[in-house]
């Protein structure tokens, strides 16, 4: 069949399709198999969870464990986030069965997991979360959807915020367990917050019971899960038969989140909870001897409990689930004849064992909030998952309260160019922007980079290139320039693990052996390749490199070649400025010092990076302090510094190296020239050069960054359109830009060509992990080498 306009996901779906039936051929069932696999995806709440897990296995990568709930020691859980959806949209159903409308336990679990994602947000971003005060904030806003005016609500924002809080399916009044309200009006009246050391009531009721799964998202220690568990129930319920199931079904989700058996997935909560014990214990043995096909009646319910106690219920809920295991609607129905709180129960036990596809189609198409809690459920995925969103659009969605001080980043006893900033999302996205806007300056320029400005107009146009062309190849292909920051960036990441586990604190070494890792990539064998770094990595490692599309040579320059071959063959070593393996002061120097911006908030060591990345190879001080500069702006930028005033803080930092002359003297003709407005590119040329030198390619593309004002589609024109070196100058010019204003706001149309596009931005995006306040452990996908 014809592939066009297929996405990745899709093509590798059918050839791993083809594959399984050996054939190459065309097959009359591929468009059925991927109108089905569409399908699945335009409605979550029908995938199988082997489709789950098959959308995983097709991933180009292994993603990193993010320490959540939504992974073991082995890695992300692939059917984790199918399990997850069938656990809310299975105690929503429950509810809704049971009730016969949207329930007020359905409702409070969605504003409490919104109160999570948001805490989780604020965790990533500051490393300072708190769960339990923000599903508190979460519970105020449910409060609010009750018919409580808002001032009433206790909260301490002037208005209720995020997207939840405005879905009117979300909106009643009153509750059938009043528990919660007037627990929540209690703490609105100035009375302290419940927890299970200071109860808020006796109640023992069993509204609550349902927040405790959502605790399984937060960790995968179950210690941590199970007093999260209570301490979210304890909020508005203070007997510990009202917050002690919690623990114990927040744990119970825990392991069956990762596919445990429910038999093992229960033991294994209840474990924590000796009061409860026998109870649940009994319960679960009355479930697993009932014949098959057997339903539990309200007699047989009524002889193991009349209460409605969170103990009864999730007793209730736990008897029926096992018995009728492999049957939703028998057990939901029955369980339902015992109270709405078991049949929510055990919708969310069974939902999370068999995923949404267990549900009924009739029940999940009459549940009136189910594509609110499809998409509600895709978030928390996403958020708790290996790759959260960093987006300017994930914090209006997802509002966290920032304090006037910044917060403390986290345990560790350094201060990285991400955990330092006010507002981390925003640079997160900034940096995303420098790395893509280098390879879109790149791969824009790279096809007029041996022309002069007449042969450019006469091609092209009055006003020259404008967009990507193909060149005799495809648009939008990537130059030597990106392929050296990659790899400098992932060298940059893998220092970083070192810094943190062994507590390395010179980049250096690490970028140079990722050099040698990029120079495999050139068609040396890794024993001509690694040099020195052969006895500690017989092969090379890391993800980066297993990435066959980098194995193109790209016209790299001649001074990278001949210092990282010599290296490799032992004939020189390291170069720094101290210490120069070449006199060069040649433009490819300049873009792979962009990752130093995410080494330090100290702008000087940010410089000092730099430079010695630069250094390694080109030892002319016009080429590491013209990069050294670079990384200083895009820092600044990052941190949301104008590019005037970023570049005024870049001279000063400049002036007391030794031969920074022509490096600011060329900044500050930028500077001029820009105040003059767009010049022809024959004055351009005169004014700063060709782009041949680092510094000439750091004055034209920060020129064109500066007269444009930030303009993407009108700069980058600017920055290429002259006789010269118009890829790096694109290069420079994109990652300044990129760096000021963020990848959101860079035009689709320029990424959605661009080569490689997936892996820039899962590097990146790694990244900015790594230099969070919470960094993931991945030393198979980083090692500290």
């Amino acid at each position: 069949m014809d592939e066009i306009g297929l996405d990745e996901t899709e093509r590798a779906l059918l050839a791993a399709w083809r594959e399984a039936r050996a054939a190459s051929r065309r097959d009359p069932v591929e468009q059925q198999l991927l109108d089905t696999w569409r399908q699945w995806r335009r409605h979550p709440a029908t995938t199988p969870l082997w489709a789950t897990a098959l959308q995983h296995r097709l991933a180009a990568e292994t993603p990193p464990a993010p320490a959540t709930g939504l992974a073991d020691r082995n890695g992300a859980l692939p059917e984790a986030p199918g399990r997850l959806l069938g656990m809310l949209l299975g105690g929503a159903v429950g509810e809704f069965v049971a009730l016969g409308r949207v329930g007020e336990r359905t409702t409070a679990v969605l504003f409490v997991l919104e109160g999570l994602i948001r805490a989780h947000t604020n965790a990533r971003s500051t490393g300072d979360g708190d769960p339990v005060g923000s599903a508190l904030a979460g519970l105020q806003r449910w409060l609010h959807t009750r018919g409580v005016p808002w001032r009433d609500c206790g909260a301490d924002t002037a208005q209720p915020n995020g997207w939840l809080v405005t879905e009117p399916a979300l909106r009643g009044t009153g509750s059938d367990d009043p528990a919660m309200l007037t627990a929540l009006a209690r703490v609105a009246a100035g009375h302290a917050v419940g927890s299970r050391q200071q109860p808020i009531n006796s109640s023992d009721t069993a509204s609550a019971v349902p927040l405790g799964a959502l605790a399984a998202l937060w960790s995968g220690d179950p210690g941590t899960v199970f007093a999260l568990g209570g301490d979210l129930a304890a909020l508005t319920h203070g007997h510990p038969n009202g917050h002690s199931p919690a623990s114990v079904l927040g744990v119970a989700m825990l392991w069956l989140l990762r596919g445990n058996s429910l038999q093992t997935s229960l033991r294994q909560g209840l474990s924590g909870w000796q009061t409860g014990r026998t109870a649940l214990t009994r319960a679960l043995r009355l479930g697993r001897l009932s014949p098959a096909g057997f339903r539990p009646g309200r007699a047989h319910l009524d002889a193991m409990s009349t209460g409605r106690s969170g103990l009864d219920a999730l007793a209730i809920a736990a008897r029926v689930a096992t018995a009728c295991e492999d049957d939703f609607a028998g057990a939901v129905e029955s369980a339902s004849l015992h109270s709405a709180d078991a049949a929510a129960l055990c919708g969310q036990l069974l939902g999370a064992l068999h995923g949404p596809a267990a549900i009924p189609p009739r029940w999940r198409e009459e549940l009136p909030i189910t594509e609110l809690v499809e998409r509600i459920s895709e978030d928390a995925a996403t958020e708790f998952g290996p790759y959260p969103d960093e987006s300017d659009r994930w914090q209006r969605r997802y509002p966290t309260t920032e304090s006037a001080e910044p917060q403390a980043p986290s345990t560790t006893d350094y201060r990285t160019g991400l955990t330092a900033v006010p507002r981390l999302a925003a640079s997160r996205d900034r940096f995303l922007g420098a790395v893509l806007g280098c390879a879109i300056g790149e791969a824009l320029g790279m096809p007029i980079a041996a022309d002069g400005w007449d042969e450019i107009r006469a091609r092209h146009g009055a006003d020259g290139l404008t967009d990507y062309i193909p060149a005799g190849h495809p648009s939008g292909r990537l130059g030597s320039d990106t392929q050296l920051l990659l790899f400098s960036l992932e060298g940059t990441i893998r220092a970083n693990v070192a810094r943190r586990t062994t507590g390395t604190e010179d980049p250096a070494r690490h970028i140079q052996h990722a050099y040698q890792r990029w120079l495999h990539t050139q068609h040396l064998s890794w024993p001509r390749a690694a040099g020195e770094f052969l006895g500690g990595t017989p092969e090379p490692d890391g993800w980066l490199v297993r990435q066959r599309a980098l194995f193109q040579t790209r016209n790299p320059g001649r001074t990278m070649m001949r210092t990282l071959i010599a290296f490799a063959k032992g004939q020189q070593r390291m170069g720094s400025p101290d210490h120069p393996v070449s006199d060069s002061q040649g433009s490819s120097a300049i873009m792979r010092a962009v990752p130093a911006a995410l080494w330090s908030n100290d702008p000087a060591e940010v410089f000092h990076v730099g430079m010695r990345t630069a250094a390694l190879t080109h030892g002319h001080p016009a080429a590491w302090l013209s990069a050294g500069a670079l990384a200083f702006l895009v820092s600044r930028l990052m941190n949301g510094d104008p590019l005037a005033t970023a570049v005024d803080a870049a001279l000063e930092q400049l002036t007391p190296h030794t031969g920074h002359e022509d490096v600011s003297r060329r900044i500050s003709a930028a500077v001029r020239l820009a105040r003059s407005g767009r010049v022809p590119p024959g004055d351009l040329e005169r004014a700063l050069g060709v782009g041949s030198t680092a510094a000439e390619a750091l004055g034209i593309g920060l020129y064109a960054a500066l007269v444009c004002d930030g303009d993407f589609d009108a700069a980058l024109p600017v920055a290429v359109n002259h006789s010269g070196n118009s890829a790096t100058t694109g290069a420079v010019c994109g990652s300044l830009i990129g760096a000021a204003s963020g990848a959101e706001r860079i035009p689709e149309r320029w990424t959605v060509e661009l080569e490689l596009y997936e892996v820039i931005e899962r590097l990146a995006h790694d990244a900015v992990l790594e230099f969070g306040p919470r960094p993931p452990e991945w030393a198979d996908r980083y090692p500290p080498t």
